[in-house]
């Protein structure tokens, strides 16, 4: 695909053709963000087309919602109006469940992190293991190997609180350094910590 340009794809994985040459013309956009109404009105629609945008700063195409037949979506939308009480109660459910699961996930981290960093100063294990865990943040305590408590993934959670709590890394931005020289001027004092708290 050009880069710059706004293609429409007829599934995840197909390449793309610009939206005139498309068989979508007369078809309504339907933006993300409700998982319900995406996945119903494309179950409606005789054909659902992907639209992806160009994002600049990233420098790739990203999916900005789909194009489907109206008719599908007032389908979509009644069907949604007339389940969202069971669904707000099952989705409520799930949350409890998750709360449940991410609690003593972040417990269960914790104790990983003390193990292998025994002189870590107390309680800061909890706060580690809590920031990495947090929802939806693509921080490393939610990606799979950390689940598993892989030694590499728990020794950047820790990397990472200390490069903000006991260096002055964050102090640095907004004085003409970049991110990465930002990084060089702390690694050393992180690698001593790490020493420190690691040290049996």
């Amino acid at each position: 695909m050009p880069l710059g340009k706004a293609f429409v794809a007829e599934s995840e994985k197909h390449k793309g053709t610009c939206f005139t040459c498309s068989p979508f013309v007369g078809y309504i956009m339907l933006p993300p963000g409700n998982a319900a109404m995406t996945r119903r009105s494309k179950k409606h629609s005789t054909l659902c087309g992907v639209v992806l945008f160009w994002n600049q700063r990233r420098k790739r195409y990203e999916r900005k919602g789909q194009l489907v037949e109206e008719i599908a979506i007032e389908k979509a939308r009644l069907e949604c109006e007339s389940d969202k009480d069971s669904r707000a109660l099952k989705n409520k459910k799930a949350a409890v469940i998750r709360a449940v699961q991410d609690k003593a996930y972040i417990i269960v981290f914790a104790e990983a992190i003390r193990q292998r960093y025994p002189n870590c100063p107390a309680n800061r294990e909890n706060e580690i293991a809590a920031h990495a865990c947090e929802k939806y943040s693509g921080r490393v305590g939610r990606t799979a190997n950390a689940k598993q408590f892989d030694g590499k993934m728990i020794d950047l959670a820790v990397e990472a609180h200390i490069r903000h709590t006991e260096t002055n890394y964050d102090d640095q931005f907004g004085k003409g350094k970049r991110k990465r020289e930002i990084r060089t001027d702390v690694k050393l004092d992180i690698n001593r910590i790490l020493k420190q708290w690691r040290h049996q």
